[in-house]
């Protein structure tokens, strides 16, 4: 909002002099409380009004525990009770006159009685207080008559107290009431000084709004990258807890056969035992093996997770051309085909990440097959209605998996079959998965039960899987 130097100066006229009349306010009200502050004895009244309400609670407490011990008789107990409450009743009547509250105590009617008689009263009770704790009914009798004789004082000097407070209060009213005038007044600056301001702060009204969306916007960008951020740590964190604990577990069985064997190794030398000796010596030599291979998967689980990346623009044909050479041997044995279709696709990310992860996701492929199958895979490109690629699939006609196990088939040293029918670790689709996060893609996969199963590359998170089905083998 654009405004004259005219009406700028207008409102900073009435601005000065919507201040005039509210420093002008405040100033009458300042002084006004700052005289009658001087006569404002409100704490000490209320000190008062709870001082008399504590007092008479004191003396109704004796008199009622001397007129318990005398309808039971003067019984021991209640004798304790009548000595406890009159040594509280006792405290506070030599105290009385004490401090501000004391001096307070002394202006009201009524108070000038009551303390010398409140005095001499406790003070004569006292006198029988010796005799009434020996079980003296008669002594405790002539406390209870001595101590009723305050009831009149102790009504007064109340009533007195509660008069006093309202007589304040009726004071304050009169002090509130001439007050009104002057707020009327200072409300009357402040709707001047803020429709002013008002005024004033209109002309830059639309480059406020301005700063403050731009702040929000940077605001909300910090906070989606702080909130991804934290998710991406928590998410590393556990998995990080899951994978130290695998790996130890994993690792403790090569290890711990070691240590067995080795006692039946140095026991079988110490019989000069050659069979014992070449059957320990062999568990060993496997069980450092297993253990080797565990670590090496280790490293390469930590490398797809952190190892820096050295992007190229590589062929999908190139690649699956290197892993059939790598794998030559385990697919000349099984007899296996690989089919590639979907038209040319090329990937960028490193080379030997992306061979690692289809070498791992074709050998799986090969090697999870039924007796006697003969191990069908195809590697298909599907694409979005653009033409652009959108996954990768690698099916295969093997014996597939419960989806149930579909989140466990990703994690480390994850098995769903034993070592003993299917070797391995566990670890190669663990490392797929590291590899494709890592490039920004998400591995995913369907299967059933000796169906197959369909490992996939998304490269768009939102990629409609029912338009991306891709056939059997069979098919």
């Amino acid at each position: 909002m654009e405004l004259s130097a005219k009406w700028v100066r207008t409102l900073y006229a009435t601005l000065l002099v919507g201040v005039a009349i509210i420093t002008g306010s405040l100033f009458v009200v300042i002084s006004t409380l700052s005289t009658q502050n001087n006569e404002d004895r409100a704490e000490y009244r209320q000190s008062l009004i709870w001082f008399s309400a504590q007092l008479v609670v004191e003396y109704k407490d004796v008199l009622h525990a001397l007129d318990t011990l005398i309808l039971n008789e003067g019984r021991e107990d209640l004798r304790a009770q009548v000595v406890s409450r009159f040594d509280i009743l006792w405290s506070r009547a030599i105290r009385l006159g004490e401090g501000a509250v004391g001096r307070e105590l002394a202006r009201v009617d009524g108070s000038t009685s009551l303390m010398p008689d409140l005095t001499r009263v406790v003070r004569e009770a006292d006198t029988h207080l010796a005799d009434m704790v020996e079980g003296d009914l008669a002594a405790a009798t002539l406390m209870r008559e001595q101590l009723g004789q305050l009831q009149p004082t102790l009504d007064a000097f109340r009533s007195s107290v509660y008069r006093l407070q309202r007589e304040a209060a009726a004071r304050q009213r009169d002090i509130l009431s001439n007050t009104v005038d002057t707020v009327l007044f200072l409300i009357i600056g402040l709707l001047v000084a803020g429709l002013s301001m008002g005024g004033l702060v209109l002309r830059d009204r639309s480059q406020l709004m301005r700063l403050r969306g731009q702040l929000e916007r940077r605001v909300t960008e910090r906070t989606e990258e702080l909130a991804r951020a934290n998710a991406d740590l928590r998410s590393a964190n556990e998995r990080l807890t899951q994978f130290n604990n695998l790996a130890s577990h994993d690792l403790k069985e090569p290890v711990r056969k070691i240590g067995v064997f080795s006692d039946l190794l140095l026991e079988g030398v110490a019989n000069r035992d050659t069979e014992t000796i070449s059957y320990a010596a062999n568990v060993m030599r496997a069980s450092a093996g297993r253990a080797k291979t565990l670590i090496s998967n280790l490293l390469n689980y930590s490398a797809a997770s952190d190892r820096k990346l050295d992007r190229e623009r590589l062929s999908l044909d190139t690649l699956i051309a290197r892993v059939t050479e790598s794998l030559s041997e385990s697919i000349r044995e099984s007899d296996a085909e690989i089919i590639v279709s979907g038209g040319a696709v090329e990937l960028e990310g490193d080379p030997v990440f992306l061979e690692q992860l289809f070498q791992n996701l074709i050998a799986n492929a090969v090697k999870f097959q039924a007796a006697g199958n003969r191990p069908v895979v195809r590697v298909r490109v599907t694409r979005d209605p653009d033409g652009r690629p959108r996954r990768i699939h690698v099916r295969d006609n093997g014996i597939g998996f419960d989806m149930s196990h579909q989140a466990q088939v990703f994690e480390p040293f994850r098995r769903l079959h034993g070592r003993e029918k299917y070797a391995g670790t566990g670890m190669g689709l663990a490392i797929c998965s590291a590899i494709a996060q890592r490039h920004g893609w998400v591995l995913g996969a369907t299967s059933a039960p000796g169906e197959g199963a369909d490992f996939y590359l998304d490269f768009g998170p939102a990629a409609s899987e029912a338009d991306e089905r891709v056939p059997t083998a069979a098919e």
